[in-house]
């Protein structure tokens, strides 16, 4: 039986797994149900599990028949902060927590990838580390799953993953070499000046003055000094400042992010973002602290991964469902610390039907996933899974 008649044998059963997720989804850090669940799956499936140490994150070892690499799939577990607002029938139980980016869908992807490969342990040259990682909202888990041996004993040679994407139609895949997710790094400005009355400006330094200078300046930097060709973001969220409308604060504080997809230009920004602040607040006669912290890198895709990837696609899919994305996503993705230590790549998966909440942005509450993304998923990953085995026995 070939992989698309086993994915087509179990498809049913992934949709079943697929809304009891929905309907039950776990915040970053607190998965231990999901990871229950996923625990017990692997196990019928004869996998080697191991729980992970914070008890929330499932790691399952397949052993194939002959020697060869270890090749890693991950997929992300947790929901959001976020309450469901949609008419489905197997919508969120848990007030105030929703799978509203498709990490269910993630899941239930890499648990039939788990269930069609161990049924085809016998053409497996080496092995395949299924890795349901924690905490990925929070940035966090897969830092946190490196840092606990997850890509050793055996060694990670490589590693794919993918992502539901409302841009594209369900049933097909999307493709990019290089650069695809940006760095997303974090910043607080602390703007000092000196409290007063609002009638009196002139014996005072006014914080919010100069921080919307602050903000308006630091869009300079993208618009000129960053190259026209290069992709940049740097957005201040929040501003918090001030107590009554007649009184002139003491300090404001902003914060914001900054989003790259070139390491280099990424190095730059806290000293092209500190030299900005600095002097547009002591040009006011102000103070300014700058606190900028490194998050995620880029998610940077392997090449040679991604034709990997479009020759399994292409086979199982048809090459007419297989779309080579013109442009990277501003958005952040842990997956990218994984591709610091072993080549890889990261997908979208189509997820749009005709449904037009199916077409709104991850993360909105009323955003729906075509179910029949799933089984093209597993078409992909168990292919390229074995692929990149028989090429690397």
């Amino acid at each position: 039986m070939d992989i698309c008649q086993q994915v087509e044998r179990i498809q049913d059963e992934m949709i079943i797994i697929r809304r009891h997720l929905h309907q039950h989804p776990e915040l970053s850090g607190q998965e231990f149900l999901t990871s229950q669940l996923i625990g017990q799956k692997l196990t019928e499936l004869g996998i080697e599990v191991r729980q992970w140490e914070t008890k929330s994150g499932v790691v399952g070892l397949l052993r194939g028949e002959y020697p060869g690499p270890t090749l890693a799939i991950r997929a992300d577990i947790d929901a959001l902060k976020i309450q469901e607002d949609t008419d489905s029938s197997f919508a969120s139980v848990n007030d105030g927590i929703a799978h509203s980016c498709g990490h269910d869908i993630h899941t239930t992807v890499l648990l039939g990838c788990a269930k069609v490969l161990s049924a085809m342990r016998s053409a497996i040259y080496g092995n395949v580390k299924f890795i349901f990682q924690p905490a990925e909202e929070l940035l966090v888990g897969a830092q946190q799953m490196i840092q606990a041996a997850v890509l050793e004993d055996p060694a990670v040679k490589a590693i794919f993953a993918l992502h539901c994407w409302p841009e594209l139609a369900s049933g097909t895949v999307g493709l990019k070499k290089g650069a695809f997710m940006a760095a997303s790094d974090s910043l607080r400005i602390t703007v000092t000046g000196q409290a007063g009355h609002a009638a009196h400006p002139h014996k005072s330094i006014d914080p919010i003055v100069i921080a919307a200078h602050i903000v308006t300046a630091l869009q300079s930097i993208v618009s000129r000094e960053v190259a026209p060709l290069e992709s940049a973001v740097i957005t201040i969220g929040k501003i918090t400042g001030g107590t009554a409308p007649n009184v002139i604060a003491p300090s404001v504080e902003l914060a914001g992010t900054v989003r790259t997809l070139n390491p280099a230009l990424r190095a730059e920004m806290p000293k092209m973002i500190e030299r900005i602040v600095n002097h547009t607040a002591q040009g006011m006669r102000g103070f300014a602290r700058v606190d900028y912290v490194a998050g995620t890198p880029p998610v940077i895709n392997d090449p040679f991964m991604v034709s990997l990837i479009e020759r399994a696609a292409s086979e199982t899919l048809g090459s007419d469902k297989v779309i080579y994305l013109e442009n990277a996503s501003m958005g952040g993705e842990d997956f990218s610390f994984y591709l610091g230590k072993v080549p890889g790549v990261m997908f979208r998966l189509g997820t749009a039907s005709e449904d037009p909440a199916s077409h709104l942005s991850l993360h909105n509450p009323k955003l729906t996933f075509d179910e029949k993304a799933i089984p093209t998923g597993i078409k992909v990953m168990s292919a390229a899974a074995l692929q990149y085995l028989q090429l690397n026995q």
